[in-house]
Parts: structure tokens; C-alpha cells; sequence
């Protein structure tokens, strides 16, 4: 694997860990709420899939 993807895929994994930390997810913690759902539920799995589909882009352009 090249250098660059390897760089990428990490800043997703320490973007993640930042925006998972406490402060991001204090601010979501309480009564706003998203097409029903708690706003802090939309926030953790959305950051999720778009993870997962920046991640599957990077590989995919790597496996070219």
C-alpha cells in the first residue's frame, strides 16, 4: 500500500477519534431530536458511514 493511502486512512481513524471524544459528543447530549431520533444516535453512525464510504474510496483507488 502507498504511503499516502496509508496517511489518509489514518487522519480518518484520528478525525474519529476526535469527533467521538467527549466535547463533540457532549454538545449533542440532550432533547434535540432528528426525524425522531436522538440527535446524538444520527451524529455517531452518519460519522460512521462516511468513514466507511471515504475509506472504501481510498482503497478502491489504491486496488486500481
Amino acid at each position: 500500500m502507498k504511503k499516502r493511502h496509508q496517511q489518509k486512512l489514518v487522519m480518518i481513524a484520528v478525525l474519529l477519534l476526535f469527533l467521538w471524544n467527549v466535547p463533540f459528543v457532549s454538545i449533542l447530549d440532550g432533547d434535540f431530536h432528528v426525524f425522531g431520533f436522538p440527535a446524538f444516535y444520527i451524529f455517531i453512525f452518519l460519522s460512521w458511514f462516511i468513514s466507511i464510504v471515504v475509506a472504501y474510496y481510498i482503497l478502491k483507488k489504491f486496488y486500481e
